[in-house]
């Protein structure tokens, strides 16, 4: 579209020039990210779903993942709301325009534009960091977020797969960063595929909430835990304040 508007003017701004090539040349580096990233999750994902099979029965052969279940967990959202391919078009969008404003800056007050310098290496290097960041044995990032959805969901349909009455217990890691959100949830017991009755508390109420949901939904009762519950995901669940 950003092309198509160039192309169909008579006069164009170099700014509209240069805009369209930092955003082409994040598209063009995520075109080449895109088979790798996919084989990555279905990879991960499959293999989830295997040892989710393996802990409802150790001596049945594990089974591949069907496609159905498969594109549909690839396809979920994440514990804030995006779909992986919605979040990979707008993250390469809202990239491209921090280069272009850092570069228009530097042509108003008459720089020479360089990207090997400090100021471009690191808003380079929060966007990597933002997407994903390996620091010793500490993973963060968007990536890292929605693959920890992914699999529990995965290791969840894997049990169901062998076991259709599959029920799971939440088990909270108790440290220092322990949510009081994942504190509420610690020792509850959940159907994998069933209504859920149980209650937790909500950052954004400050309160112990009533929920009522089927099967576990990520953010909800499904790691990682967070309020800010897609509204994909809202017709699953209802909720009330205790």
């Amino acid at each position: 579209m950003l092309a198509n508007n160039i192309y169909n003017k008579t006069r164009v701004r170099n700014s509209e020039i240069l805009e369209l090539l930092i955003y082409s040349a994040y598209i063009e580096e995520q075109s080449q990210l895109d088979e790798f990233e996919q084989s990555t999750f279905k990879e991960v994902v499959t293999y989830y779903y295997q040892e989710g099979q393996k802990e409802v029965d150790k001596t049945r052969k594990p089974s591949m993942i069907p496609e159905i279940i498969l594109a549909t967990i690839l396809s979920m959202p994440n514990a804030k709301g995006y779909i992986w391919k919605d979040y990979k078009e707008a993250i390469t969008k809202y990239n491209s325009e921090q280069i272009y404003r850092q570069a228009t800056i530097d042509l108003q007050q008459q720089k020479e534009l360089d990207i090997a310098n400090d100021i471009y290496q690191n808003l380079i290097k929060r966007q990597n960091n933002s997407r994903l960041n390996i620091n010793g044995d500490k993973i963060s990032g968007d990536v890292d977020l929605t693959l920890i959805g992914m699999n529990n969901k995965a290791k969840m349909e894997g049990m169901y797969s062998f076991d259709e009455n599959a029920e799971v217990d939440f088990v909270a890691v108790e440290d220092e960063v322990t949510t009081k959100m994942c504190h509420s949830l610690n020792g509850q017991r959940f159907k994998v595929h069933g209504w859920n009755e149980f209650k937790r508390y909500s950052k954004t109420n400050d309160s112990i909430v009533k929920y009522r949901c089927y099967g576990l939904v990520t953010g909800l009762n499904l790691p990682p835990i967070d309020d800010r519950i897609s509204l994909v995901q809202e017709y699953n669940y209802v909720f009330e304040t205790s």
